[in-house]
Protein backbone atom coordinates (compact mmCIF):
# COMPACT_ATOMS: atom_id res chain seq x y z
CA UNK A 1 0.00 0.00 0.00
CA UNK A 2 1.66 3.22 -1.15
CA UNK A 3 -0.72 6.20 -1.22
CA UNK A 4 1.48 9.32 -1.15
CA UNK A 5 -1.28 11.49 -2.67
CA UNK A 6 -4.04 10.26 -0.41
CA UNK A 7 -6.69 12.77 0.63
CA UNK A 8 -6.87 13.73 4.28
CA UNK A 9 -10.36 12.27 4.77
CA UNK A 10 -9.13 8.90 3.47
CA UNK A 11 -6.06 9.05 5.70
CA UNK A 12 -8.36 9.70 8.66
CA UNK A 13 -10.41 6.63 7.76
CA UNK A 14 -7.30 4.44 7.62
CA UNK A 15 -6.00 5.74 10.94
CA UNK A 16 -9.34 5.27 12.67
CA UNK A 17 -9.30 1.63 11.57
CA UNK A 18 -5.95 1.04 13.28
CA UNK A 19 -6.86 -0.57 16.61
CA UNK A 20 -6.59 1.36 19.82
CA UNK A 21 -4.43 -0.03 22.56
CA UNK A 22 -6.31 -3.12 23.82
CA UNK A 23 -4.98 -2.80 27.37
CA UNK A 24 -3.93 0.81 28.09
CA UNK A 25 -1.93 1.46 31.24
CA UNK A 26 -2.60 4.58 33.26
CA UNK A 27 0.95 4.85 34.62
CA UNK A 28 2.22 5.12 31.04
CA UNK A 29 -0.52 7.65 30.17
CA UNK A 30 -1.48 5.64 27.10
CA UNK A 31 -4.11 7.49 25.10
CA UNK A 32 -4.74 6.63 21.45
CA UNK A 33 -4.75 9.65 19.15
CA UNK A 34 -7.97 9.90 17.15
CA UNK A 35 -7.98 9.83 13.36
CA UNK A 36 -9.02 13.46 12.91
CA UNK A 37 -6.24 14.96 15.03
CA UNK A 38 -3.65 12.49 13.71
CA UNK A 39 -4.50 13.13 10.06
CA UNK A 40 -4.43 16.90 10.55
CA UNK A 41 -0.96 16.78 12.12
CA UNK A 42 0.35 14.30 9.58
CA UNK A 43 -0.98 16.24 6.61
CA UNK A 44 0.62 19.42 7.90
CA UNK A 45 3.95 17.57 8.30
CA UNK A 46 3.86 15.65 5.02
CA UNK A 47 6.49 17.79 3.24
CA UNK A 48 8.96 16.98 6.02
CA UNK A 49 8.13 13.27 5.79
CA UNK A 50 8.56 12.85 2.05
CA UNK A 51 11.62 10.74 1.21
CA UNK A 52 13.00 11.16 4.73
CA UNK A 53 13.15 9.07 7.92
CA UNK A 54 10.31 9.39 10.42
CA UNK A 55 10.88 8.30 14.02
CA UNK A 56 7.75 7.74 16.11
CA UNK A 57 8.63 7.87 19.82
CA UNK A 58 6.06 6.21 22.08
CA UNK A 59 4.44 4.84 18.95
CA UNK A 60 1.56 2.97 20.61
CA UNK A 61 -0.29 0.96 17.97
CA UNK A 62 1.48 2.88 15.21
CA UNK A 63 -1.07 5.44 14.07
CA UNK A 64 1.35 8.33 13.52
CA UNK A 65 4.17 6.25 12.09
CA UNK A 66 1.91 4.36 9.71
CA UNK A 67 0.29 7.61 8.59
CA UNK A 68 3.71 9.11 7.92
CA UNK A 69 4.67 6.14 5.76
CA UNK A 70 1.46 6.40 3.75
CA UNK A 71 2.26 10.09 3.17
CA UNK A 72 5.65 9.35 1.65
CA UNK A 73 8.28 8.76 4.33
CA UNK A 74 11.11 6.61 2.96
CA UNK A 75 11.67 4.84 6.29
CA UNK A 76 9.72 4.76 9.56
CA UNK A 77 11.04 3.57 12.91
CA UNK A 78 8.66 3.33 15.85
CA UNK A 79 9.56 2.71 19.49
CA UNK A 80 7.43 1.90 22.51
CA UNK A 81 8.12 0.33 25.88
CA UNK A 82 4.89 -1.68 25.72
CA UNK A 83 5.30 -4.94 23.77
CA UNK A 84 1.54 -5.47 23.48
CA UNK A 85 0.98 -2.35 21.40
CA UNK A 86 4.19 -2.85 19.38
CA UNK A 87 3.04 -6.33 18.37
CA UNK A 88 -0.29 -4.85 17.29
CA UNK A 89 1.44 -2.13 15.25
CA UNK A 90 3.49 -4.78 13.45
CA UNK A 91 0.31 -6.71 12.65
CA UNK A 92 -1.28 -3.60 11.13
CA UNK A 93 1.80 -2.98 8.96
CA UNK A 94 1.55 -6.52 7.58
CA UNK A 95 -2.16 -6.10 6.88
CA UNK A 96 -1.58 -2.81 5.05
CA UNK A 97 1.38 -4.30 3.14
CA UNK A 98 3.71 -1.41 3.96
CA UNK A 99 7.46 -1.65 3.36
CA UNK A 100 10.31 0.00 5.28
CA UNK A 101 8.40 0.54 8.50
CA UNK A 102 9.69 -1.12 11.65
CA UNK A 103 8.44 -1.08 15.23
CA UNK A 104 10.60 -1.94 18.24
CA UNK A 105 9.77 -2.67 21.86
CA UNK A 106 12.33 -0.44 23.53
CA UNK A 107 12.56 2.23 26.20
CA UNK A 108 13.28 5.47 24.37
CA UNK A 109 15.93 6.33 26.98
CA UNK A 110 18.02 3.50 25.49
CA UNK A 111 17.98 5.07 22.01
CA UNK A 112 20.58 7.51 20.73
CA UNK A 113 21.55 8.88 17.33
CA UNK A 114 24.21 6.21 16.83
CA UNK A 115 21.63 3.48 17.48
CA UNK A 116 19.24 5.06 14.97
CA UNK A 117 22.00 5.37 12.35
CA UNK A 118 22.92 1.72 12.79
CA UNK A 119 19.31 0.72 12.16
CA UNK A 120 19.12 2.96 9.09
CA UNK A 121 22.32 1.81 7.42
CA UNK A 122 22.64 3.50 4.03
CA UNK A 123 19.72 5.81 4.88
CA UNK A 124 21.48 7.28 7.94
CA UNK A 125 22.19 10.61 6.22
CA UNK A 126 18.54 11.32 5.45
CA UNK A 127 16.76 13.99 7.47
CA UNK A 128 15.33 12.50 10.66
CA UNK A 129 11.83 13.69 11.52
CA UNK A 130 10.56 12.82 15.00
CA UNK A 131 6.83 12.74 15.60
CA UNK A 132 5.51 12.01 19.06
CA UNK A 133 2.47 12.05 21.30
CA UNK A 134 4.28 11.95 24.66
CA UNK A 135 2.74 11.53 28.10
CA UNK A 136 1.67 14.87 29.57
CA UNK A 137 3.28 14.13 32.94
CA UNK A 138 -0.02 13.87 34.81
CA UNK A 139 0.78 10.43 36.27
CA UNK A 140 4.58 10.69 36.36
CA UNK A 141 6.08 14.14 36.80
CA UNK A 142 8.34 15.32 33.96
CA UNK A 143 7.54 12.30 31.78
CA UNK A 144 7.14 14.66 28.83
CA UNK A 145 10.68 16.01 29.32
CA UNK A 146 12.15 12.56 28.69
CA UNK A 147 10.50 12.56 25.27
CA UNK A 148 11.49 16.15 24.50
CA UNK A 149 15.12 15.49 25.41
CA UNK A 150 15.25 12.37 23.27
CA UNK A 151 13.52 14.00 20.30
CA UNK A 152 15.97 16.91 20.39
CA UNK A 153 18.88 14.48 20.61
CA UNK A 154 18.01 12.30 17.63
CA UNK A 155 15.77 14.44 15.43
CA UNK A 156 16.46 17.17 12.88
CA UNK A 157 12.80 18.20 12.76
CA UNK A 158 10.31 17.41 15.54
CA UNK A 159 6.53 17.39 15.82
CA UNK A 160 5.39 17.03 19.43
CA UNK A 161 2.00 17.25 21.17
CA UNK A 162 1.58 18.71 24.66
CA UNK A 163 -1.06 19.73 27.16
CA UNK A 164 -2.05 23.32 26.39
CA UNK A 165 -1.36 24.76 29.89
CA UNK A 166 2.31 23.76 29.46
CA UNK A 167 2.67 25.72 26.20
CA UNK A 168 4.97 28.48 27.45
CA UNK A 169 7.10 26.11 29.53
CA UNK A 170 7.54 23.63 26.66
CA UNK A 171 8.47 26.37 24.19
CA UNK A 172 11.05 27.78 26.60
CA UNK A 173 12.40 24.30 27.38
CA UNK A 174 12.81 23.47 23.68
CA UNK A 175 14.65 26.71 22.99
CA UNK A 176 16.96 26.25 25.99
CA UNK A 177 17.81 22.77 24.69
CA UNK A 178 18.80 24.00 21.23
CA UNK A 179 15.54 23.79 19.32
CA UNK A 180 13.87 26.47 17.22
CA UNK A 181 10.06 26.47 17.36
CA UNK A 182 8.90 27.32 13.84
CA UNK A 183 5.16 26.62 14.16
CA UNK A 184 2.62 26.28 16.97
CA UNK A 185 -0.90 24.94 16.45
CA UNK A 186 -3.76 24.40 18.87
CA UNK A 187 -6.18 21.49 18.81
CA UNK A 188 -8.37 19.22 20.93
CA UNK A 189 -7.30 15.74 21.96
CA UNK A 190 -10.34 13.51 22.43
CA UNK A 191 -10.01 11.14 25.37
CA UNK A 192 -12.71 8.56 26.09
CA UNK A 193 -13.22 7.19 29.60
CA UNK A 194 -10.74 4.31 29.62
CA UNK A 195 -9.41 4.50 33.18
CA UNK A 196 -11.34 4.11 36.42
CA UNK A 197 -10.49 7.65 37.55
CA UNK A 198 -12.22 9.16 34.50
CA UNK A 199 -15.53 10.72 35.51
CA UNK A 200 -16.82 11.81 32.09
CA UNK A 201 -17.60 9.61 29.10
CA UNK A 202 -15.46 11.77 26.78
CA UNK A 203 -13.08 14.66 27.35
CA UNK A 204 -11.74 17.05 24.74
CA UNK A 205 -8.40 18.18 26.13
CA UNK A 206 -6.82 21.37 24.71
CA UNK A 207 -3.39 20.58 23.30
CA UNK A 208 -0.63 22.41 21.50
CA UNK A 209 1.47 20.99 18.67
CA UNK A 210 4.99 22.29 18.10
CA UNK A 211 7.10 22.02 14.97
CA UNK A 212 10.73 22.30 15.95
CA UNK A 213 13.97 22.49 13.98
CA UNK A 214 17.48 22.09 15.29
CA UNK A 215 19.14 25.50 15.28
CA UNK A 216 21.97 24.22 13.08
CA UNK A 217 19.55 23.46 10.22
Amino acid sequence: MEEHNIKMKHLKMIIDKIPKHPNPKAFLEQYTIDGELASNILYFARNDFKDNVVIDLGCGTGRLGIGAKILGAKRVLGFDIDKECVDLAKKVVRELDLDNIEFYCKDIREIDREYINNLLGEDKNLKKVVIQNPPFGAQKRNADRIFLDKALEIGDVIYTIHNYPTKDFVKRYIEEKGGNVTHIAEAKFRIPAIYEFHKKKVLDIPVVIFRVEKKFL
